[in-house]
């Protein structure tokens, strides 16, 4: 037993070392962020004003359809202050803080439900979660490194992940322990400010959480039952308030006028939509998605063959099994149907959710499937090594790979943009000095699907960038040798 720990605990080692290579450069290229499009916009309208002002001129504005989400321009406000080197700063530390609270979520879920495994199984699946949604992610950049997008798509599932993982401590806390009027108040106003990213987030946590509470009430007859179901119905009562504010903000009353949606169709199409979101993703990313099925599986054998994996009652794992497919169906149309009422099919940056919970699903699944899967008993030795050295060959191979292709392709593009756009915004200052109002700077494409400043000096991104920059205009130009012409 103890030759089995130590195998298996250095598989781990050798896994977690991968990943966080992987991840790191992950994290290295938000370092290379800048602004564009929507940023220069934002800028302008957290610094002219407080960033509490900002949330409620564009609240009551409601001029374009994503004026009633609160909370991301909040957060934008407050990566503002962060100063001239902001945007990278925020990018960085956001792919920190998802791998980090995905961590914390997997610990405290995992005590919660009385599993019993290493804090570097913890580190391993939280991890594993992060680098598999980047890896996989609809559009990275979008949804990533670029802030505007990133404050309404990937921070609400950062901020979720923390808010998930305090929950889930709160609800294993020992019986005689009672939580505060306080503790229901942070969670609240958590799960509030969660629902103000944007509607896709919000419309899921109302799901998510109502089913909790139904579960909680019909399954869960511990004596923590009631402390759980308040903790919950705090979640939800929060999450449900934000999604009612959002649903109330003139910008979505003008939505309603101008395409009156049949709420029925809104519903059908939804599901029909998550359906066909999932299909298509295992169709396109065959590997990946069986990845995420196989390497928890492997590593949960690994563990219970060494004794470090437990779990109380596995008698209800094949219900759990059948019931998480559908529930993640549910939970995606729920994030897909905000999409459906104003637009139609979700675009890319908005399927990151549901990404991550159809790997989040898949990870469950090959975990609980390693739980219940019986000894292989016809040849111990091959019963113990096949699975160990199939599990270090994909779970060090894979992230590697990944980190390889960043630094040697997406890294040196990422780089190059930014230095470009450093160059330009040094030229832009150097003509300010000079005492010039209206600009008329060399310009460059845009990255990914995203627009940079046009050669029409009355675009409304040209605009927000002379707001910006505080001059009267700014046009680009096209030129062959841009280095040169940046350099002047």
């Amino acid at each position: 037993m103890p030759l089995q720990d130590h195998k298996t605990g250095t598989a781990l080692w050798l896994s977690a070392l991968a990943l966080l290579v992987a991840l790191t450069a992950y994290a290295s290229l938000g370092a290379f962020s800048r602004y564009i499009a929507d940023d220069y916009c934002e800028a302008v309208r957290v610094t002219s004003v407080s960033p509490i002002q900002a949330v409620v001129d564009r609240y009551s504005d409601g001029s374009f359809r994503s004026a009633n989400r609160y909370s991301n321009i909040l957060f934008v406000g407050f990566s503002e202050m962060l100063g001239r080197n902001s945007i990278p700063i925020t990018m960085v530390a956001m792919v920190v803080l998802w791998v980090v609270g995905l961590t914390w979520l997997v610990h405290e879920t995992r005590i919660l439900a009385g599993m019993a495994w290493t804090r570097l199984a913890d580190v391993f699946f939280g991890g594993t979660l992060a680098f598999m949604s980047f890896v996989q992610a609809p559009n990275l950049f979008q949804t990533v490194y670029w802030r505007s997008s990133m404050m309404t798509h990937f921070a609400p599932l950062i901020f979720g992940s923390l808010t998930l993982a305090f929950l889930a401590r709160q609800a294993r806390r020992p019986t005689q322990e009672t939580s505060s009027f306080l503790t229901y108040g942070v969670i609240c106003f958590a799960c509030f400010v969660l629902a103000g990213f944007s509607e896709p987030p919000a419309a899921t946590l109302v799901v998510f959480f109502a089913l909790l509470l139904l579960a909680i009430r019909l399954w869960n007859k511990s004596p923590l039952q009631n402390r759980r179901f308040a903790l919950v119905g705090s979640a939800f009562a929060g999450s449900l308030g934000g999604l009612i504010v959002l649903i109330l903000s003139p910008a979505v009353a003008n939505v309603t006028r101008e395409k009156s949606p049949d709420l029925v169709a809104v519903l059908f199409n939804s599901f029909i939509y998550a359906l066909q979101f999932m299909r298509d993703s295992f169709v396109s990313l065959p590997l990946p998605l069986f990845l995420s099925f196989l390497t928890p599986l492997l590593l949960i054998r690994l563990l219970k063959q060494s004794g470090d994996a437990t779990l109380p009652d596995a008698r209800r794992l094949p219900l759990w099994m059948i019931v998480a497919p559908l529930v993640v169906w549910l939970l995606i149309a729920a994030g897909f149907s905000p999409s459906v009422f104003g637009q139609g099919f979700p675009v890319e940056r908005m399927r990151f959710l549901a990404r991550a919970l159809l790997i989040a699903t898949l990870m469950l699944e090959g975990a609980w499937l390693g739980l219940i899967l019986p000894e292989f008993k016809i040849n111990r030795t091959i019963g113990v090594w096949a699975p160990l050295l199939l599990f270090v060959a994909i779970s060090t191979a894979y992230p590697l790979r990944a980190a390889f292709a960043l630094f040697q392709n997406t890294l040196p593009e990422y780089r190059e943009r930014a230095e470009l756009w450093d160059l330009r915004d040094a030229y832009i200052h150097r003509r300010i000095a000079e005492g010039e109002t209206d600009l008329f700077i060399p310009g460059f494409g845009g990255a990914h699907g995203v627009k940079e400043l046009d050669s029409n000096p009355a675009h409304w991104i040209n605009v927000c960038a002379a707001n910006f920059y505080r001059v009267s205009s700014i046009q680009s130009f096209s030129t062959k040798d841009l280095l040169e012409a940046l350099s002047e």
